[in-house]
């Protein structure tokens, strides 16, 4: 039945593809169990059958990631066997898709800026903005990939990625893009070398070492004024998380804003309330002593102490310190985290 089914997927035949599942319901789940297999998607896919492709994967969504034994996916398949119109229908119904990590952790956005097709690569881009950040095995972004990979169109490829990806991102031999291209001591591409600057492109010895958290502890720096230095750098480093972890960002950046709002309008033991009326009712009132007199509070008395914090001395001062640090921070990180947030 299988064999039926792979002829179906070469051909293109959705009628065969239903007669089979009417013969054997549970005909797709066998290639559930095996880790890696050539299944009905990856077949139609490498076939440019992009109709049998999209209905199988709508069937059976888990084929989307499945790879085979060559480590790809069926997304990667169409691209390898130049389906460009597959690979166009594919990611229109599932963006998804490009972000799928198949050999070496390669995406297709990562074999696109490989063999340096522009016009697919504004595509992929297109269909999912966020797959720009992903990274190989290596620590690679597409733009070491373009770099590495110089060719014809590497830049028109360049330009094109520059734009949306941390240009000064290292992969995992401390190498930026800039230090790529300049390895590779290619002459006739000064081009390319002058839009990776405009980018702010810049070699790895010339970028500002990475602090570590002991680093930032054990500075001589007093407490505050690492607190906001970190939150000045924040902006450069929320440019290139993908916009689930923004959001995510931006979700919790909100609940400690109103966290520290709330504390500030209702203090740990609440404030006063100028004076407990029941008490002062309880008073003796005896207005023939003139001693008794003046020791009752009057009305302009407990007005003075009213919205006072109960919470005095040196834990009063603690607590607004700190819920102002947290304040400014949770504030600094909304902040950039909506400006980097893509709202189209």
């Amino acid at each position: 039945m299988e064999q039926i089914l792979d002829k179906a997927a070469q051909s293109g035949d959705i009628n065969a593809l239903y007669e089979s599942l009417r013969q054997d319901p549970t005909l797709l789940d066998k290639y559930d169990e095996p880790s890696f297999v050539d299944t009905p998607a990856h077949i139609a896919a490498a076939a440019g059958s992009t109709h049998f492709a999209i209905e199988i994967l709508r069937l059976k969504p888990s084929f989307r990631t499945k790879l085979n034994p060559d480590g790809y996916s069926p997304l990667d398949l169409a691209l390898r066997r130049g389906k460009n119109r597959t690979v166009k229908w594919l990611i229109k119904h599932d963006p998804e898709l490009v972000r799928t990590k198949g050999r070496e952790g390669f995406t297709p956005l990562h074999y696109v800026a490989e063999v340096g097709d522009a016009e697919l690569l504004a595509d992929l881009l297109l269909a999912c903005p966020e797959s720009i950040q992903d990274l190989t095995i290596r620590g690679e972004t597409a733009v070491h990939i373009a770099m590495r990979n110089i060719n014809v169109r590497a830049l028109q490829v360049v330009k094109f990625l520059i734009n949306e990806v941390r240009i000064n991102e290292q992969n995992l031999e401390g190498l930026t893009c800039l230090d790529t291209f300049v390895g590779l001591a290619i002459t006739g591409n000064e081009r390319i070398a002058k839009a990776l600057r405009c980018a702010g492109a810049k070699r790895s010895s010339s970028l500002r070492p990475a602090k570590t958290f002991t680093d930032i502890l054990s500075s001589k720096e007093p407490f505050t004024r690492k607190v906001f230095r970190q939150m000045v750098e924040l902006d450069a480093s929320i440019d290139g998380l993908s916009s689930e972890m923004r959001n995510a960002l931006l979700v919790v950046a909100v609940l400690f804003l109103t966290a520290a709002y709330e504390a500030v309008l209702t203090p740990p033991g609440g404030t006063s309330s100028g004076g407990d009326s029941n008490s002062f009712s309880n008073q003796p009132c005896n207005i023939s002593s003139s001693s008794s007199f003046a020791s009752i509070s009057t009305p302009e008395d407990t007005n003075n102490t009213r919205g006072t914090a109960q919470m005095g001395g040196i834990n009063f001062a603690i607590f607004v310190y700190l819920n102002t640090i947290i304040f400014a921070a949770s504030l600094t990180g909304h902040i950039c985290t909506s400006k980097s947030t893509p709202f189209f």
